[in-house]
């Protein structure tokens, strides 16, 4: 019955959340934020330490807003509004992770990607954990894992122990980077979201263009320095069927281009429109799955009441940090925030290159990219008057969450990558990726300043 009730609270959440966004109906967000609360009290006395701890912190900053803020309703109201907003989009996901967990397509995809030649596995194991990461989200990491435990086998590597480790290494790096650099561009991520609702009057099509090439960077950077540092062992490779991979990227090229033409559409933002898109789009893949509606449509009721309380884990984290985030950031005022960044006096290259480098500084602390993206969004939109275009806050935003996600050691990908990969959580922070990080972010930094200078140059 528990199961039934959170399984309807999330799907409250979703069509709360587009109700507003769509049709304006104020009431329907406040449902949304009523039906967040509930599955909280439902689900939440299960989660994580972690989570929990996110969640006390937003419990804690309630009661702040409740003693001390001159208008505590109504900020508490937008706070839960906007945190079911997220929590609206990360749900409707898991329509497509659900329609994804049964397909003979992503497993055809994951073992073509395990078992590619030592020339190119990283290459098609990043470009498939990303890929296959947009419809399973964090599914992706134990899919891909699983298949690397599987098949890196001391047999596999001749008996040779440092050859099994050095092929977990660069299997699980290619996996992590891969999914971490989604957040650079996707409309589907939670990061396209809290950017979109932190920087005020950015506008979502060139940025959607401008962070699918830095997202190519990203991932070109990645498979560089994985063969600088194991070089190529020349071997025979055998001709491969790409046919599986073809098909997967268009899948997920048509739900992307889908969730655009419905965000135009409607004139609503990525997120908004992405949400409208992905269930329609999951029921059509298992009706194409199972060949029938009626046990396509039972299928999916099944297995939802299953999975969405599953995600309790995930929604406290979300939730709670856009929560508090949004709390914080009423007593933090934007105007204030910024007021003390220009005192500084810097220049506008150096300023966005610090202020996206402070991201990563936060996560490595602790802090939810979350928490700290939507503090520093609203303070950099009020920094515009300095040269600081919001397409260039954003995308320095952006591209910072998606470094700190290989490097934070309190990070769910990084949690996922360690026990799978049998190491500690530092080592695949710090040894693995510490130095793609340093240098992704010197790449992130020269991005930003080019491209700053370009548009100046408008």
């Amino acid at each position: 019955m528990r199961e039934k009730a959170a399984t309807l609270a999330l799907l409250a959440v979703i069509l709360g959340s587009i109700g507003r966004a769509v049709w304006e109906w104020h009431w329907a967000g406040d449902l949304a934020a009523l039906a967040l609360i509930l599955y909280l009290l439902l689900e939440g006395w299960s989660t994580r330490s972690g989570p929990r701890r996110v969640l006390l912190a937003a419990l804690l900053s309630a009661v702040a807003a409740l003693a001390f803020h001159p208008a505590p309703a109504t900020l508490l109201v937008t706070a839960g509004t906007l945190a079911a907003a997220i929590i609206g989009l990360f749900a409707s996901l898991g329509f497509l992770r659900e329609a994804a967990g049964t397909s003979p397509l992503i497993q055809r995809c994951g073992k073509l990607m395990v078992h590619q030649p030592p020339g190119r596995r990283y290459a098609v194991l990043s470009l498939g954990s990303h890929l296959i990461g947009l419809v399973l989200n964090f599914g992706v990491l134990s899919l891909l894992g699983t298949m690397v435990v599987r098949g890196n086998t001391a047999e596999a590597a001749g008996g040779d122990a440092r050859i099994v480790a050095i092929r977990s290494q660069r299997m699980f790096n290619a996996i992590l980077r891969g999914f971490a650099t989604i957040t650079i561009w996707s409309p589907l991520s939670v990061s396209f979201a809290v950017v979109q609702t932190a920087v005020h009057g950015l506008a979502w099509w060139p940025l959607l263009g401008l962070q699918v090439g830095l997202a190519v960077i990203m991932q070109a950077l990645g498979w560089a320095m994985d063969r600088a540092a194991f070089p190529r062992i020349a071997r025979s490779e055998q001709p491969t069927d790409w046919r599986p991979l073809l098909a997967l990227s268009a899948l997920v090229g048509t739900v992307v281009a889908a969730s655009v033409l419905a965000a135009e559409l409607l004139s609503v933002r990525m997120v908004v429109g992405a949400m409208v898109v992905v269930p329609p789009s999951a029921l059509i893949w298992l009706w194409a799955q199972h060949r029938r509606a009626i046990p396509a449509l039972k299928h999916l009721a099944g297995q939802l009441t299953v999975s969405m309380p599953g995600f309790r884990d995930e929604v406290a984290m979300l939730g709670g940090a856009m929560f508090l985030g949004t709390v914080l950031s009423a007593f933090v005022p934007p105007e204030e925030t910024a007021r003390l960044i220009a005192m500084a006096h810097l220049p506008p290259a150096v300023l966005v290159v610090l202020l996206s480098w402070s991201v990563m500084l936060f996560a490595q602390l602790g802090l939810s990219q979350i928490v700290s993206v939507t503090l520093l969004g609203g303070a950099l939109t009020n920094l515009s008057q300095l040269g600081l275009p919001p397409l260039v806050m954003a995308s320095g935003l952006m591209g910072a969450w998606a470094l700190s996600a290989c490097s934070t050691p309190v990070g769910a990908a990084v949690l996922t990558i360690a026990r799978m990969g049998g190491v500690e959580m530092s080592v695949v922070a710090r040894q693995w990726n510490g130095r793609f990080v340093l240098v992704g972010a010197l790449v992130l930094a020269a991005w930003l300043v080019a491209l700053l200078a370009i548009l100046d140059a408008l």
